[in-house]
């Protein structure tokens, strides 16, 4: 799987930091996160959610039409 840098995910800020945030549904900081989807908590909903995605995305993309391979216009 090729690494992402994932930071589209929801964030809030730390109480009583200026510069500090961390995701808002497992509540890892940014920092540690560091744009791996696998830094976030293995519960967490977004990283659950972009897995899912990913998985459905692989699926479809693994089932190739066999006259892809071959070429359309080919005959037997």
């Amino acid at each position: 799987m090729e690494a992402k840098f994932w930071i589209n995910y929801p964030q809030e800020r730390i109480e009583g930091e200026m510069y500090k945030y961390r995701c808002s549904y497992c509540k890892v900081e940014t920092t540690a996160i560091n744009g791996l989807i696998e830094n976030h908590k293995k519960d967490c909903v977004f990283r659950k959610e972009q897995e899912k995605t990913f998985k459905q995305t692989i699926l479809q993309k693994s089932h190739i039409d066999v006259n892809q391979i071959r070429g359309a216009d080919e005959t037997d």
